[in-house]
């Protein structure tokens, strides 16, 4: 086979391409449907942001380790680092990702994406980034890609070998003068599982930790060490952070990050269409108040993520008035419509 490509559907959420990546595989099989809305209920969020080398960082949270490390019922993974791949002439490493692609084999790989043209980042400082690899045409010298491209837009697209080549060559120059860790390369083989039915008791479990901004996933292995807010606590350090962007924090590493406002609309367009799964599925009756609350809800965190782009553009100072009256309102409206749904599903 001179070509090949691993099917791959557009993915729900792109917010951190864990999830863009490993639920692009999984979503392109309906049996993984009862698993997905059975999950992704839970946020995190940085609270020591503020400190010296530190990020605000806010994401879904399933657990640790993240997804690309075992945490997907449906993936079969397997992960290697440059130290064991280090014996590979570089000319041999187009070769041997085509041979796994070939043996079913989805290929996430750490390189420098400074080195790839359609990158934001291309011909700037080196990034090392992840690149989620699905296909290769032989005869082409290229390799079918899913990534952001330089409009910000997540798409599918075509890297040469050459391209490929030069950012695996990069990204050992890197790790050689310890300007950054190996984050590892892994292989993703979708494998159908037994029958995943809804879970309701696990969805019950998230949902009374997110109100109550606590967790309780994977207790035994993982110390939150107090220092990730959970839940409807979220809010509180988002209104920390666009506070300190909007005074120029001096303490504040990372500015203006779009991301958790990205995240915050996803969150509530998953929650959205979770209900409207129940809905269908007949595991709750239709209810006017939950599922046009939530749709709501879903309609200005699209609006308040969208206004906060355009002020990154054309600066608009009442955007941050907006920010908090938006995260006051879902603080108040969210515990509420999710105790209705808690019943629901209960009864």
């Amino acid at each position: 086979m001179n070509a090949v490509q691993l099917p791959v559907l557009n993915p729900p959420l792109k917010g951190f391409l864990r999830w863009a990546y490993t639920l692009s595989i999984t979503s392109a099989h309906e049996e993984t449907i009862p698993w997905y809305y059975s999950n992704f209920i839970q946020l995190s969020c940085t609270k020591k942001f503020l400190e010296h080398g530190s990020h605000c960082y806010m994401d879904f949270f399933r657990g640790k380790p993240n997804e690309l490390n075992f945490n997907n019922p449906f993936l079969l993974t397997c992960s290697v680092n440059y130290t064991i791949m280090e014996s590979l002439a570089m000319d041999n490493w187009p070769r041997f990702f085509a041979d796994q692609i070939k043996s079913g084999y989805y290929c996430i790989v750490f390189l420098d994406e400074s080195k790839l043209s359609p990158a934001p980042y291309y011909q700037k400082e080196p990034f090392p980034h992840h690149l989620f690899i699905y296909g290769f045409d032989w005869d082409e010298s290229l390799f079918y890609v899913s990534m952001f491209d330089y409009t910000g837009v997540y798409r599918n697209l075509q890297i040469p070998f050459q391209e490929f080549i030069e950012a695996v060559q990069s990204m050992r120059h890197l790790l050689r003068d310890n300007v950054t860790a190996d984050h590892h390369t892994y292989f993703f083989k979708y494998e159908p599982h037994s029958p995943y039915p809804f879970d309701k008791t696990a969805v019950l479990d998230q949902l009374r930790d997110y109100i109550n901004g606590e967790n309780h996933l994977n207790r035994i292995n993982y110390n939150t060490d107090d220092v990730e807010a959970f839940g409807i606590k979220v809010y509180d350090y988002l209104q920390m952070y666009y506070d300190a962007v909007e005074s120029s924090d001096p303490r504040l590493d990372s500015r203006s990050d779009v991301r958790h406002l990205h995240v915050l609309w996803e969150h509530k367009k998953m929650m959205s269409e979770r209900i409207a799964y129940l809905v269908e599925e007949e595991i709750i009756p239709y209810d006017e108040e939950l599922v046009e609350g939530y749709k709501d809800i879903t309609k200005r965190a699209m609006k308040l993520r969208d206004q906060y782009i355009r002020h990154e553009i054309r600066e608009d100072k009442e955007v941050f008035e907006r920010l908090r009256l938006r995260f006051n309102q879902f603080r108040e409206e969210e515990p509420a419509l999710l105790r209705k749904l808690i019943a629901m599903l209960e009864a």
